[in-house]
C-alpha cells in the first residue's frame, strides 16, 4: 500500500471489529490515524474502543461527543443477504436507522468526510459494467436498506452542509477471513478434497483482493471529500464456475465440486461487474492485485 498520511486525524470506525473493520483500523493505525472503534462485539477495555449498538440512539450520541472524529467510516452493518422479506424489519433496523442514529449523532459535529461502505448489490439487473449513474435495482432486502442509507445520507449532508462519500464496494477476499463467506468456504472443502456443493455458477463477479479494497478507503480519508458516489472494484469478469475450477488446479485438489447441487437465489445477479474509472481519475485508485495474484496470497 502506498504511504498515506493521516497523522493527527481522529477517525471513527462503526463495526470496526468486523472482517473489514478490523483490517481498516490496522491500516488507519499505520497511516497514524487516532482510531476510534465503535462496534457492538469486542472488548471494551481496549483504547478508544465503545461496545454498544447503533440502533441505541442516546448511547450512540453519548459516544460521537466523546470522540468527536474528523472523519467516519461507516460499516457497522447486517449482512443478511438473503432474499426473505420475513428478515426486512431487523435489516432495517440496523442499516437504516443505525445510520440515521449515527447521522443524528454527528449532527453537531464538524466533521470531514462520512464515508459510507455500501454494496454493489444495489444495481441489480442493470447493465453490466455497472457506472455510479445507473438508477439502483436492488436485489434483496439488505441492499434495498443499502440504498435507503446512501439517499438518507445524501439527503441530511445537504441539509445539514457536511461532506460525505459513499463506496460501491464489489466482492472481496483476502487473508483470515470467515469462512461463511463463498471463497474461504470453497478453499475449505478444496484443500480437505471434500465434495463441494455449488450452483451451476454462471454468476460473473467482479472480484478484489483485500489490500485493493484498504486502499481505496485509505485514499477516501486522505482526499477532500465531493459528496461524490465511487464503484470499489477490479472492472473485471469471472464467472463462479471459472473461479472454483482454477483454485481446484492451483490447489491441486482432489475434490468433487457439485455444480448444480444448489438452487440460483431469486432474484439472483448474473453479471455483477463495474466500471472503476471515476475512482481512478477521481482518487487515482489503481487495483494492485488481480485475482490470480489474490488467490496466490491467500493460498500461501
Amino acid at each position: 500500500m502506498g504511504k498515506i498520511d493521516l497523522k493527527g486525524k481522529k477517525v471513527l470506525v462503526t463495526g470496526g471489529n468486523g472482517y473489514l473493520g478490523r483490517n481498516l483500523v490496522a491500516s488507519l493505525r499505520e497511516a497514524g490515524a487516532k482510531v476510534f472503534i465503535l462496534d457492538k462485539n469486542g472488548d471494551e477495555t481496549l483504547e478508544n474502543t465503545f461496545i454498544l449498538d447503533i440502533t441505541d440512539r442516546e448511547l450512540l450520541t453519548k459516544a460521537i461527543h466523546k470522540i468527536q472524529p474528523d472523519i467516519v467510516f461507516h460499516l457497522a452493518a447486517s449482512l443478511n443477504r438473503d432474499r426473505d422479506f420475513d428478515n426486512f424489519d431487523e435489516i432495517h433496523s440496523i442499516n437504516f436507522d443505525g445510520t440515521l442514529n449515527l447521522l443524528m449523532a454527528l449532527q453537531n459535529v464538524v466533521y470531514e468526510n462520512f464515508i459510507f461502505a455500501s454494496t454493489s448489490e444495489i444495481y441489480g439487473s442493470n447493465e453490466a459494467p455497472f457506472v455510479e449513474s445507473q438508477i439502483p435495482d436492488p436485489a434483496s432486502p439488505y441492499s434495498l436498506t443499502k440504498v435507503f442509507s446512501e439517499n438518507l445520507i445524501k439527503t441530511f449532508s445537504k441539509t445539514y452542509d457536511k461532506k460525505f462519500t459513499i463506496l460501491r464496494i464489489f466482492n472481496f477476499f483476502g487473508k483470515g477471513m470467515s469462512p461463511q463467506f463463498f471463497i474461504p468456504q470453497m478453499m475449505n472443502s478444496l484443500r480437505n478434497n471434500t465434495p463441494f456443493e455449488m450452483t451451476e455458477g454462471e454468476q460473473k463477479r467482479d472480484f478484489l483482493y483485500l489490500d485493493d479494497i484498504l486502499e481505496a478507503m485509505l485514499l477516501c480519508a486522505s482526499h477532500t471529500a465531493r459528496n461524490e458516489t465511487f464503484n470499489v472494484c477490479s472492472g473485471e469478469a469471472v464467472t463462479l464456475k471459472q473461479l472454483v475450477l482454477e483454485m481446484k488446479l492451483k490447489l491441486n485438489s482432489k475434490s468433487e465440486i457439485m455444480f448444480g447441487a444448489l438452487p440460483y437465489r431469486s432474484n439472483e445477479v448474473w453479471n455483477m461487474v463495474g466500471d472503476n474509472s471515476k475512482i481512478r481519475e477521481s482518487l487515482g485508485f489503481v487495483p494492485k492485485y488481480n485475482l490470480g495474484k489474490g488467490i496466490e496470497l491467500i493460498i500461501s
